[in-house]
């Protein structure tokens, strides 16, 4: 009994750290991609091509076979379809007109909010009235972000990502795949649809960016996010649960307005932060209680 306890404190703090980890990861994608398809000669479908041309080939190095039996194949393709190119393409459409903090804020906190919808429509889920209440919260935000941002225009790119991250999510719950190989199988698929079809289109217009914006969107797009970022989850989630390790989401919207304040000198105003707070404790509520 003696041991028990420090054991037990260093695994909670390992996973606490991964998840954080885990949430800058995620935030920074979006301020990554938002520099892309502004400053860094890319557009959205440049961004796609580039980040499962990396990770494809590296996660199949790991994985080395097929990560999906093809009775799963229909679940492998709804995965492709919430988190493959379409997600890339559609949030970086968003980008082109709206800031990083306003699409990670929308994108991110409406992820949430579908998947847990999608989980009563399609998984046999119940809400509890404080999951509703803290959906009906980040509404609110939401509602709130688009008003003071000037964000109704545009705000349909980043709740559509939300959708498609939602179908990712409930696809996955229903393939019995684990993290490793429910991303392998989405890198793998989305690599052997849609580069080929990209490079037929494009060619080599990606080559016209500099070396070094393709490389930081290289590994940025296909190494921190697609690969680094799923074992810091996947650690949070076998350290504290799978409840708390989604709780680590509802800290994406605050970590891309710190980010994007300091990398790409998008300063929110007032009205702005507060919306964010609000999204904040509506997606912590929906996601903390489930009783």
């Amino acid at each position: 009994m003696a041991t028990s306890a420090p054991v037990k404190s260093d695994t909670v703090a390992r996973g606490v750290l991964a998840g954080i980890a885990a949430a800058v990861i995620w935030s920074g994608w979006y301020v990554l991609a938002r520099h892309g398809v502004t400053a860094g000669g890319l557009d959205p479908y440049d961004l796609a091509a580039l980040r499962f041309m990396v990770a494809a080939p590296v996660l199949m190095l790991m994985v080395r076979r097929i990560p999906f039996p093809m009775t799963k194949l229909p679940l492998a393709l709804l995965m492709t379809l919430g988190v493959g190119p379409l997600f890339v393409i559609v949030v970086g459409h968003g980008f082109l007109l709206a800031p990083a903090l306003f699409g990670g804020a929308v994108s991110a906190s409406s992820g949430v909010v579908f998947t847990l919808i999608g989980g009563v429509l399609f998984l046999d889920e119940r809400l509890s009235r404080m999951q509703a209440g803290g959906i009906a919260i980040t509404l609110l935000g939401l509602a709130w972000l688009a008003a003071v941002a000037g964000g109704s225009d545009h705000i349909g790119y980043f709740l559509t990502g939300g959708v498609l991250w939602a179908v990712y999510g409930i696809a996955f719950r229903r393939s019995g795949l684990t993290a490793l190989e429910a991303v392998t199988t989405v890198a793998l698929i989305s690599a052997l649809i849609y580069l080929p079809l990209y490079f037929w289109m494009a060619g080599a217009r990606m080559l016209a960016a500099a070396p070094r914006e393709l490389v930081l969107q290289g590994l940025g797009q296909g190494v921190l996010t697609g690969i680094v970022a799923l074992a810091l989850h996947a650690c949070a989630v076998a350290s504290l649960g799978a409840i708390k390790g989604a709780l680590f989401q509802s800290l994406v919207p605050a970590f891309t307005l710190i980010l994007a304040a300091v990398f790409l000198g998008e300063i929110p105003g007032l009205a702005e932060v507060a919306a964010i707070l609000i999204i904040l404790w509506g997606v912590y509520t929906a996601l903390k209680y489930r009783t």
